[in-house]
């Protein structure tokens, strides 16, 4: 395998279990990877006092943050050569911004560069995650300017939607590579460079078996969810299940992003906060039922979660509300279009005799076992070699 050197502008490193973070966890074994942490989405608000405080903490400790307290875990064993938590202004669309941040950017990763740089010369791709990020495009002489789509950002929660379009739009016309997690997210780039690149999953650990751990609830029947508690969830919906099946525990895993939220008050809907990713498997492989409660709006129709491919490789029954991404697996999952249909398959999902559960547990991990992160990776290498060799 020919070795590259990345610098990759994407989230902040080991703090979400992002799919540019798998892929590069992989190429970061044969690849020189330099990783440059989160510049925001959109302008900080009165209530980021929290977040604000964590970036500063990133300037001693880049790796520093609420899920990784600068110790590498399970996510993050293959570490980047260098980490950079950027001094960057969060505000999109300015333009004033847009140069300050060229200098800053530009200044800061070559500095990076040259404090861990190995002294062969070998092609550079940057990697833009984040669309705010498209001020050091071509700055860096990179070889290759690549951007991965992984949001709709048109219609993602928490960012200022119209800025950051209008950034992504101005870096697709500069990429030379455009990677889009889901086809409705393909289909608004350039099609001549545009290509699909679906998420992947740890089948080995996603399958792996666990004890509960301590706080796991005491109950015989557990469906359960992990991510974040925010707009997308289908709140009437999950309410209704709950009600409508007081023997059954409800755990949801995740950080609740809303200022109102109520859903807990129902006895039988249980929260637990947000873990480190690699640790939801202590609890998943527990529960009898994966549950995916989505509303049907413009950002569920374009995602595709990290979470479907997990739940197919954990291999228990799945419940989902019905969305593009979970179309072509219909034959293992539950696909609901509305609460009365969802708790019927509920029922019969918790119904399932142990013969069928070891045949659902087996189909639905042949689905997926073709789906790691190493060969999403010798996806792009292969695609990125064709495009340097033309």
């Amino acid at each position: 395998m020919k070795n590259w050197q990345w610098i990759v502008f994407g989230e902040d490193w080991g703090r979400h279990p992002s799919s540019t973070q798998h892929l590069m966890k992989c190429m970061a074994v044969h690849h020189q990877l330099y990783w440059v942490n989160s510049i925001g989405l959109r302008r900080p608000k009165l209530n980021d006092s929290k977040r604000i405080i964590e970036k500063f903490k990133q300037l001693k400790n880049a790796k520093k943050n609420d899920f990784n307290q600068g110790e590498p875990t399970l996510m993050n064993d293959v570490q980047p050569l260098g980490i950079l938590a950027p001094v960057a202004i969060p505000w999109p669309g300015s333009h004033i911004a847009y140069v300050i941040n060229r200098l800053l950017l530009t200044y800061q990763t070559r500095a990076l560069l040259a404090k861990n740089e190995i002294e062969d010369k070998v092609p550079r791709i940057l990697w833009l995650s984040l669309p705010t990020a498209r001020c050091v495009a071509g700055s860096l002489e990179e070889d290759l300017l690549v951007y991965y789509a992984g949001d709709d950002f048109s219609a993602l929660n928490g960012v200022d939607n119209k800025q950051v379009r209008a950034e992504e739009a101005a870096l697709v016309a500069q990429a030379d590579v455009i990677f889009a997690a889901s086809d409705n997210i393909a289909r608004q780039f350039p099609q001549d460079k545009t290509y699909v690149l679906p998420h992947g999953v740890d089948l080995a650990h996603f399958s792996s078996s666990h004890e509960c751990p301590d706080n796991y609830p005491k109950s015989d029947l557990v469906v359960g969810y992990y991510g974040s508690i925010t707009t997308w969830l289908d709140f009437e919906l999950i309410t209704y299940l709950a009600e409508s099946r007081p023997d059954v525990t409800f755990l949801f895993i995740g950080k609740i992003e809303m200022l109102d939220c109520d859903l807990f008050k129902v006895n039988n809907l249980i929260h637990l906060l947000d873990m480190p990713h690699e640790q939801l498997i202590q609890y998943a492989a527990n529960w009898q039922v994966s549950l995916i409660p989505f509303v049907d709006n413009e950002q569920i129709r374009a995602c595709n979660p990290l979470k479907l491919r997990e739940y197919l490789a954990i291999g228990h029954p799945i419940i989902s509300t019905r969305y593009p991404a979970v179309l072509p697996f219909m034959d293992c999952i539950y696909v609901a279009d509305d609460k009365v249909e969802m708790l019927a398959q509920l029922n019969q999902a918790l119904a399932l005799s142990s013969k069928a559960l070891a045949k659902l547990k087996n189909s639905s991990r042949k689905k997926v076992e073709s789906a790691s992160w190493q060969a999403r990776c010798d996806l792009v290498s292969r695609l990125l070699a064709e495009k340097m060799d033309a």
